[in-house]
């Protein structure tokens, strides 16, 4: 258990999918601006993206609130690099605006950074994603590199934008 001030993160289990959570992959305002809003989701595709995280150093946890789960969050880490790419899923849109993703975003950031072997903790998101870039700018991450006009939401070119955060043992110069 990874406790923040709003949120706790714990490792997302088999039991977490249920009903609700396979109705957040299927929701459309959910995952706007996800890669998963090309995808249909069931039991079955949801076990096998747990289970791919069996036997690696990722995570997949799920993100509490008061005992109840309203998103989940990833961490795929590159031991060899000291380096991890977060992602989040604030699934329930009545957590939506009340700071929850960034108290998500920056606890599982901080633990990274502060008692694994990681030196750099990074995110990306779409520019009209404007909640998810305001997340990763007030975790105190810096830009990170920007691939214009690489996904399409909407019809419309969007810019994706890399953001990280150094630790202790950055190496950079």
């Amino acid at each position: 258990m990874i406790d923040g001030r709003l949120v706790s993160l714990r490792p997302f289990v088999e039991s977490d999918i249920a009903a609700e959570y396979i109705g957040w992959l299927n929701n459309p305002t959910v995952v706007r601006y996800s890669n998963q809003r090309f995808h249909s989701h069931d039991a079955n595709t949801c076990k096998a993206y747990l289970d791919s995280f069996a036997g690696t150093d990722n995570l997949f946890l799920a993100m509490c609130r008061d005992g109840t789960m309203v998103g989940t969050m990833t961490a795929y880490i590159s031991k060899p690099h000291q380096a991890a790419d977060l992602g989040i899923m604030v699934g329930d849109p009545a957590s939506w605006g009340k700071g929850i993703g960034h108290d998500a975003w920056t606890t599982l950031m901080r633990h990274l950074l502060e008692r694994r072997e990681i030196r750099k903790v990074s995110g990306g998101a779409l520019r009209c994603n404007a909640a998810m870039v305001s997340i990763m700018e007030k975790a105190g991450m810096v830009p990170d590199g920007v691939r214009i006009a690489h996904e399409l939401v909407d019809g419309l070119p969007q810019d994706m934008l890399h953001f990280a955060k150094f630790g202790n043992r950055s190496g950079t110069g």
